[in-house]
């Protein structure tokens, strides 16, 4: 070979065709000649690597393990690959290519670089060899450059490499390797680019991945990253279609101290984590540049790998032709929601409630119900199971919006299911769907006939009766029932036929939750926003529909007559303060004075009443009912903490702001045109309203005792696996599934599938307990996670949620994660939780507002929020993360705004 021969082009020089300088570098210089913006960069030529090879004698070594690989079988082609690649890592340059490598390199040498792999037959229109041969960053010593050198000739036989090869029919000896040694882009965000989108395979759209830091944390697969879908318009620009924020925890960065470079991951802050890596200004012009890119390789959809420097400049890293996308929609296409489910499950849940619950929703609530109503092309995969937590189908949700929610009254409140934008299942998109109002009017004329019960008119009453003539009485049966049922097959029989009782309640409440009761307080809201103005609608709403009497302010007046009794009584006060609240019952107990045993009547009739009840719906957690009763001590301990105040006068002073509010609203509306009319309409609407929202609370009730019985079956049948080893203990029963449970009665199961069976219990134990306090992602595509963008970062002035209560209050922060740590709440104290349940309403009574980060204006909290008159806003996402305990804020109930008062108390 002459010693004229040149090893080493610049990336800006011409006229190189693949063969030299190979698919990507190729790539690179026709994108540096039509004055795209790439980093700096010279290419080892392929002619580096023959003589590489050659001067090492590895051509042998090569051919003779390639001559040994049977192809249907792994491990021939796995030893041949690190037999090869050993060679290489082991074999020296020429010295004339170490020569010129390092004269050409002093140039860069006051650079940290990028060593990329350009291969022959890479990044091809009809097959791309995409992740197959190695990238190295952010080296600087000559050494390391030549060590990665000869690893990115190494991985030209990586396994995978040969057998893509192999599988696309390329001969090995055909294929050919350059070298690009570009300087390094410090990256404030990084990530690829697709000029077509590759999920749906639609030409007019593009995508955008995008991670703060380099691209690395994308490409391998670390992260679920930033995801923007743009739309292609015929004038030349694009309209943002959505925007997915990942759940981003980590980021990749150069190393900043080693001398052997590299780089490392780093977790991001929990701002960062949903904080969109890209501005709308970044996202156009990118997407503009691709646009522009795609023209000029004729117009081949693109695979574009980009990186933002510190100076805001877009820098092209590579790009190379999309060669495979999905034309069909699978299920991993389902776009799934955790906002809806808040309705139905607030936290985190065991596999026996999901199926518990989840069964009668799906098949009662959806699939019947959609056959009454006529509606065809239903979804009939409803929720999902992901991370403990629980999805719903947002296709299922979208036909349901369009076929029962008139445009006019899609609020907030109903938007907030799906994520931003105007994609498929943006909020731009849902709230200008078509109404199919010929669908509505067929699908009411079909409950008629079909289910006549469905109509709003005799939903509320025939539920009632069925409470009373049907559930309160086998209530009492079932009572009977497990005190006597000592058998397995007795008891899995008994929740069965649990079951086959509560199909009418679910079929009752499928019309008066969704329908009735969304329905009526979405058509208040729009009337009084037509009728009075919409700032008139934000104060006045809440206070119209307060006052309500159910199961749920039942429940808070009894646990509040019981708090009176222990702060007029010393004795039980004492108590109260002094004792852990696990030890009061126990304390209680044990005394004989009248004032203690007067109190133990009454918390009996406490128990007997609402003891049902828990914090949450999860049957996974103990009822009030049960000792040591701690969460009931809890609330009651928090309630005597600090001054008394009488809920009698506060519901008094309610009662007459309400009645104050009622005649001005009649007032207004009697005064218009027509206003006779539109009184008589909207106060039929407002009753309506009111007596769902006291439907769903009384629902729930029973909900509850069905929840506590099903808890106190499984328990049961869950001490006797115990005792056959199959679990560790009676609690472990409810991460088993229902069939799992029958089968284990009936003795369906080896030994073996016994064994399997309780190390799966364990390790569904660990994923429940994992995430129990801990929210995961809103959004769910595939295995994809993300959220709403987040709005906010450290210098947010404002926070905006959904107005749930009206009112205006300056108070102290206390943000409770843990139900267990409900005593420690202070009067007038501003409450921020995840979420809330019945079990933490009692209480509202002595918080001065409410902040949570789910829910909206139907929520329990909200319902109670109204009933004690306090401030309320929800839906702030990450707000018990945000706000901290003992920061000042302003909280304004009539506009859904939280408004710290110390910018630097905030974390």
């Amino acid at each position: 070979m002459s010693n004229q021969v040149s090893f080493i082009v610049d990336l800006n020089e011409t006229d190189y065709d693949n063969i030299e300088v190979g698919n990507k570098a190729a790539n690179l210089t026709k994108l540096i000649q039509n004055k795209f913006p790439v980093p700096n960069a010279f290419v080892i030529k392929t002619n580096a690597y023959d003589e590489f090879v050659r001067y090492n004698n590895l051509n042998n070594t090569i051919q003779e393990c390639l001559a040994k690989i049977a192809y249907d079988n792994f491990e021939t082609i796995e030893k041949c690959s690190q037999n090869i690649q050993k060679s290489i890592e082991n074999s020296e340059f020429p010295s004339r290519i170490v020569n010129e490598l390092e004269l050409k390199y002093k140039v860069f040498s006051s650079y940290n670089v990028a060593v990329r792999s350009s291969a022959t037959a890479e990044d091809l229109q009809l097959a791309s060899f995409a992740g197959q041969y190695d990238t190295y960053l952010n080296l600087r010593d000559f050494s390391q450059i030549l060590k990665h050198i000869k690893k990115c000739y190494a991985s030209l036989w990586a396994n995978r490499a040969i057998i893509y090869r192999d599988k696309n029919k390329i001969p090995h000896e055909k294929v050919k390797i350059a070298i690009i040694i570009q300087n390094m882009i410090s990256a404030k965000s990084a990530g690829v680019l697709f000029t077509l989108n590759p999920i749906s395979s639609k030409k007019d759209e593009l995508l955008i991945e995008s991670n703060f830091g380099l691209g690395e944390s994308i490409v391998s697969g670390k992260i679920n990253p930033d995801q923007y879908l743009l739309r292609k318009l015929k004038s030349g620009s694009f309209r943002i279609l959505n925007r997915r924020i990942g759940r981003k925890k980590l980021a990749s960065y150069p190393k900043s101290k080693d001398t052997d470079g590299g780089i490392e991951y780093r977790e991001l802050s929990e701002d960062l984590t949903q904080q969109s890596s890209l501005s709308d200004s970044e996202i156009l012009k990118l997407a503009k540049i691709g646009l522009q890119i795609e023209k000029k390789f004729k117009k081949v959809p693109q695979d574009i790998e980009w990186a933002i420097g510190q100076d805001d400049q877009i820098n092209i890293l590579q790009t190379r032709p999309i060669t495979s996308f999905k034309a069909e929609k699978t299920t991993s296409e389902i776009l799934w929601s955790r906002g809806y489910s808040d309705d139905y499950w607030n936290d985190n849940v065991t596999p026996l409630y999901f199926e518990l619950l989840g069964d009668h929703i799906t098949k009662v609530v959806n699939i019947e119900l959609n056959d009454i109503m006529g509606y065809k092309r239903m979804d009939s995969e409803l929720l999902k199971l992901y991370k403990s937590h629980v999805y719903f189908n947002l296709n299922v949700i979208k036909r349901k919006i369009e076929n029962e929610i008139p445009k006019f009254i899609r609020n907030k409140d109903v938007l907030n299911y799906f994520p931003e934008g105007s994609g498929p299942y943006g909020k731009t998109t849902m709230k200008n769907l078509p109404f199919h109002i010929i669908s509505r009017i067929v699908a009411e004329l079909r409950i008629g006939s079909y289910d006549p019960n469905g109509a709003m008119s005799k939903t509320a009453e025939a539920y009632e009766n069925w409470n009373q003539d049907t559930f309160i009485p086998y209530c009492k049966k079932f009572e009977k029932s497990i005190q006597e049922f000592s058998d397995q097959k007795d008891l899995i029989r008994l929740v069965e036929e649990l079951d086959r009782i509560m199909i009418s309640h679910f079929r009752l409440i499928r019309y008066g939750i969704p329908v009735h009761n969304i329905g009526m307080n979405l058509l208040v809201q729009y009337l009084l926003t037509r009728f009075i103005g919409k700032k008139e609608c934000y104060q006045l709403y809440p206070i119209l529909i307060s006052g309500l009497k159910n199961k749920l302010t039942e429940t808070n007046d009894q646990i509040h007559n019981l708090a009176s009794l222990i702060y007029k009584t010393p004795e039980l006060k004492s108590i109260f303060i002094t004792k852990d609240s696990s030890e009061i019952f126990s304390t209680l107990s044990a005394r004989k004075d009248p004032p203690i045993q007067n109190f133990l009547r009454e918390f009996n009739i406490f128990l007997n009443d609402h003891g049902v009840r828990g914090f949450t719906r999860e049957i996974y957690y103990p009822r009030w009912q049960e000792s040591p009763m701690k969460n009931v001590f809890d609330i009651l301990k928090s309630l005597i903490a600090d001054k008394w105040e009488e809920l009698d006068k506060l519901k008094v002073n309610n009662l007459k702001k309400r009645e104050r509010v009622e005649l001005i609203v009649e007032s207004k509306i009697r005064s218009q045109r027509f206003g006779m009319l539109k009184w008589k309409i909207f106060s039929v609407i407002l009753k309506n309203s009111k007596k769902y929202i006291s439907f769903r609370e009384n629902q729930r009730y029973n909900l509850d005792k069905w929840i506590t019985m099903n808890r106190n079956t499984y328990l049961k049948i869950g001490k006797n696996f115990t005792e056959r080893e199959i679990i560790p203990d009676e609690n472990k029963i409810f991460f088993l599934c229902k069939q799992e449970i029958k089968n284990l009665i009936f003795d369906k199961y080896s030994y073996e599938e016994i064994q399997n069976l309780s190390s799966e219990v364990i390790k569904r134990y660990e994923d429940f307990k994992r995430y129990e306090n801990i929210i995961p992602p809103k959004f769910l595509l595939g295995t994809r996670e993300f959220d709403d963008q987040l709005q906010y970062n450290d210098n947010t002035m404002v926070f905006n949620g959904l107005p749930a209560s009206q009112g205006i209050i300056i108070a102290p922060i206390r943000v409770v994660h843990d139900i267990n740590l409900i005593s420690t709440v202070r009067s007038g104290e501003i409450l921020v939780v995840p979420q809330t349940d019945p079990g933490w309403t009692p209480v509202f009574s002595k918080i001065g507002g409410l902040i949570t980060e789910t829910g909206g204006i139907l929520s329990h909290g909200a319902v109670v929020s109204r009933e004690f008159g306090i401030p309320a806003v929800t839906n702030i996402t990450n707000a018990s993360k945000i706000f901290k305990t003992g920061q000042i804020v302003k909280i304004n109930g009539y506009n859904g705004t939280v408004t710290p008062q110390n910018l630097n108390e905030r974390g």
